[in-house]
């Protein structure tokens, strides 16, 4: 039982898996905050897009 305890006791003061789970957290906050921006920008994003597509076919558009 003493064995037992001490190799989970060795466990648990491991720290060479701790790099993944660290770039594994960045990864996962990153595609939040991407999919945040993404979800923000994308109305306006998709406007100025229609503003353009429409003064390239030859609307009149708002711009000056």
């Amino acid at each position: 039982m003493n064995k037992l305890v001490k190799s989970f006791k060795q466990f648990l003061n491991n720290e060479e898996g701790m790099a993944a789970v660290e770039y594994a957290l960045v990864v996962a906050i990153m595609a939040i905050a991407i999919s945040a921006a993404w979800q923000l920008l994308a109305g306006g994003i998709s406007g100025t897009f229609t503003q353009v597509i429409s003064l390239l076919s030859g609307g009149t558009g708002t711009g000056g």
